[in-house]
């Protein structure tokens, strides 16, 4: 993997080579979920960052493009709309890689936090956003994308979690009031073909769990995978703050 260089975009010709990587990093057929190149050097120009894992011959295999935004509390946002890596170059690391120079970049520019989204069902992402990236979630999005025909996503709704990631985190949290927890299972895709009824349940009944816990003030802190007897589990835990300047701080 010495071989390969991430960096930012900056040809016509890399941005096209992040093109075929967004193709085949989520096998998309359809030309309209691949994020077009004026979109991507407009972004670039203008407070984004592309960038892509190369090869010496120019090819791209991974990429990751974001854009400027803003949360819901109004705060400015680098919103990370994908990041990928192509079959045959994954589990090597590169796409934490690119998240880190991702956030290196926005850090130097002044952004406080980045933003970005998964499927909570895909136990793998969790423990990489979550877990190892340590990012936050309060924010749950029902089909997002509406239906698509990727070999990730077709056939299911595209409920996503939007997360955050603060570059300058607060260590100074209010102390947690309260506490539960959200299992879903060890792989959705092998539930998914070995029992699609199955899954299209629990889908629903994760997507209501995320909805009234949101709705509730919780917001998901940490993600646990424990092996136990009968197979691995896989929680989300959430937790509710109280709140300095409110007169019932600390209440339930």
């Amino acid at each position: 993997m010495r071989e390969i260089t991430i960096r930012l975009a900056e040809t016509p010709a890399d941005y096209r080579a992040c093109q075929i990587a967004q193709r085949l990093a989520w096998g998309i057929t359809e030309d309209g979920y691949v994020v077009p190149v004026a979109t991507m050097v407009g972004a670039q120009l203008h407070g984004g960052v592309v960038l892509g894992a190369f090869l010496p011959d120019g090819q791209a295999v991974g990429l990751s493009f974001a854009f400027l935004g803003r949360t819901e509390e109004g705060r400015t946002c680098l919103y990370s709309q994908l990041t990928g890596v192509v079959p045959g170059y994954q589990a090597h690391g590169i796409g934490g890689k690119l998240k880190r120079l991702q956030r290196q970049i926005a850090s130097e520019r002044g952004i406080d936090v980045l933003c970005w989204s998964f499927d909570p069902l895909q136990a793998g992402n969790a423990s990489f956003n979550i877990s190892k990236l340590r990012a936050t979630s309060h924010r749950y999005v029902v089909d997002m994308y509406g239906p698509r025909t990727d070999l990730l996503n077709a056939g299911t709704p595209t409920d996503r979690l939007i997360v955050e990631c603060e570059l300058t985190p607060n260590e100074h949290q209010p102390p947690i009031i309260d506490k539960l927890s959200i299992e879903i299972p060890a792989s959705i895709h092998q539930l998914r073909a070995e029992m699609p009824l199955e899954a299209d349940r629990l889908r629903l009944e994760v997507r209501q769990e995320f909805l009234e816990a949101f709705a509730r003030g919780y917001r998901v802190e940490e993600f646990e995978r424990v092996n136990e007897p009968d197979g691995q589990h896989c929680y989300y835990w959430l937790t509710r703050r109280s709140q300095p300047d409110s007169p019932n701080a600390g209440e339930p």
